[in-house]
């Protein structure tokens, strides 16, 4: 997918499920798309926080990707659409937060060593 179709997707999407989000206490980020060349399946990766909240928005969305399918439809255009939406959820960020949080123990301890 070009950088512009991939940018108006990912922006049209992020518009929609806002749109849909039935929790207004939840940040929800997309931040990645996959489709194939030919439509087919798009596979959009969120992340959500607070996390408590991820199973149950993530099975919401699926469960309403027709409607949002279709919003998503009536803003864009591409030559070819995908004719279904699965969403999943995005590690990326729970993983660098456990990093982070590593590298705060280890200079904790660190300058407990020192003093």
């Amino acid at each position: 997918m070009k950088d512009q179709k991939f940018f108006e997707s990912l922006k049209k999407l992020s518009e929609a499920i806002a749109k849909f989000n039935p929790n207004p206490n939840a940040l929800i980020t997309v931040v990645d798309l996959k489709m194939g060349k030919k439509g087919g399946w798009m596979r959009a990766y969120l992340s959500i926080f607070p996390e408590k909240y991820c199973k149950d928005l993530i099975n919401y969305f699926n469960k309403n990707q027709k409607s949002i399918l279709s919003e998503i439809k009536k803003n864009l255009y591409l030559r070819y659409l995908p004719s279904k939406i699965v969403f999943y959820p995005s590690w990326e960020f729970k993983i660098a937060d456990q990093v982070l949080k590593i590298i705060d123990e280890s200079s904790k301890e660190e300058k407990g060593i020192k003093n």
